[in-house]
């Protein structure tokens, strides 16, 4: 009898702390727990500007030997990213740290998985996404968050407040390669990992070596040495005949840097490492996986790494890779795959007020105007055969890329606004 009382009070003392989303710290939260000699506690909010709440959590990061100290947040019921409308966690953050400063996100007890985000202002709220959208983590007890991860500490200071899952995107996986950003492929079919963020965003460097209109874009911020990214797909990959995998990279990083591309199943992979000849041009790159087994369905992309380095990336240009055309180097890309380059003509060009485009073929098209480090800065849609214009008056001075869609196919123009 008196075991079974000691096992129901366990049982109510459990359920009495146990944590669900959203976390407000408008009070103090029962499991939060600092580790690695950094402190983790509510405290009044530094700043209302952007954050009207009164309290909010404290991190401190004391000693500058801990490395990895962060905060903990044990007993949780709800870290289930396992469907698309919980598989992203939302936080705020602020920190007088500089932007691109890295906050991870880490699902334990047990370890199912983690995420990063980079901050984007200094001594500013801002909320920071972490997309556990892949792989689908579910089944942590433990939320741990762990400021600027692989950086010394000595007192630096994180705040955090508002943290709850919303609803994000669940990519179909593909089936193998290749991989060329133009069939519909997006940040979602893509798992970041160790302080790396990958995009996809219109080519920032048309030219003759890779008139794509679409590539991808990974960014190396200050983490571990073998901050990447990883594609998984529905089969496996097959070098029994196929030996040779080539990818399009674009990087100003020094000629010489590697690049390594690493087939992976769980707890086993092979990395095959090449350097670049190049710095600020389009080359391929070919890597040589004969003789790897052919049982592994991931591919792993680490840009300035090759086994034993302790180079980290720091959000430069230099830190920065553009991608594309991934594929078996014995299986050539499909027309499907590949827009041919067509006569897309923008009027005039340069521009002070408007661009005016007349899209190849009749029908419905959209016009998106990005900025050359890929942000999208306006939309316009056509249902009929009228020509398409392009507001510039608002812009700053510069060039700035324009991709067209229409059923015929995706066409890229360069425009220059004075």
């Amino acid at each position: 009898m008196k075991t079974l009382a000691l096992a129901l009070f366990a049982a109510a003392v459990t359920a009495g702390y146990a944590q669900s989303f959203p976390l407000t710290f408008e009070t103090a939260i029962p499991g939060m727990l600092g580790y690695d000699n950094a402190s983790f506690s509510v405290v009044p909010n530094p700043s209302l500007v952007g954050n009207p709440s009164a309290n909010v959590a404290k991190i401190v990061k004391v000693s500058a030997t801990n490395l990895f100290a962060g905060g903990k947040i044990t007993g949780m019921t709800s870290l289930n990213f396992s469907t698309a409308s919980t598989s992203v966690l939302a936080l705020k953050v602020f920190t007088a740290e500089p932007a691109g400063t890295v906050i991870k996100i880490k699902l334990e007890a047990p370890y199912t998985g983690e995420v990063d985000a980079v901050t984007t202002v200094s001594g500013a709220w801002e909320t920071l996404l972490f997309d556990f959208g892949i792989p689908a983590s579910n089944g942590s007890a433990n939320l741990v968050i762990m400021p600027q991860p692989f950086t010394p500490g000595g007192n630096k200071v994180f705040y955090f407040d508002d943290i709850y899952q919303i609803e994000g995107a669940l990519a179909d996986p593909l089936p193998g390669l290749p991989i060329t950003f133009e069939t519909g492929i997006t940040e979602d079919n893509f798992f970041d990992f160790e302080s790396a963020l990958l995009s996809v965003i219109p080519n920032p460097h048309v030219n003759a070596g890779n008139p794509s209109a679409t590539v991808g874009k990974i960014v190396r911020h200050l983490g571990a040495p073998f901050g990447g990214s990883k594609i998984t797909f529905t089969n496996n990959l097959d070098f029994s005949v196929h030996t040779e995998i080539s990818m399009k990279i674009w990087t100003s990083a020094p000629a010489g840097t590697y690049v390594t591309l690493k087939t992976e199943k769980p707890f086993w992979g092979v990395e095959r490492s090449v350097q670049t000849t190049q710095t600020g041009q389009w080359e391929t790159l070919t890597f040589n996986f004969a003789g790897v087994p052919n049982d592994m369905p991931s591919l792993v992309f680490l840009f300035d790494f090759v086994a034993g380095s302790t180079a980290t990336g720091n959000g430069s240009v230099q830190s920065t890779f553009y991608f594309d055309d991934v594929k078996f180097t014995t299986i050539p890309l499909s027309v499907n795959d590949r827009e041919s380059p067509k006569n897309l003509v923008a009027s005039p060009n340069p521009s002070s007020t408007h661009w005016t485009l007349t899209p190849s073929g009749a029908g419905p098209a959209t016009a998106r105007l990005y900025s050359v480090h890929g942000a999208l800065l306006a939309e316009t849609v056509r249902t009929g055969q009228e020509p398409l214009s392009v507001d510039a008056a608002q812009l700053a001075s510069g060039t700035y890329v324009l991709v067209v869609a229409t059923e015929a196919g995706t066409e890229v123009l360069r425009v220059q606004k004075i």
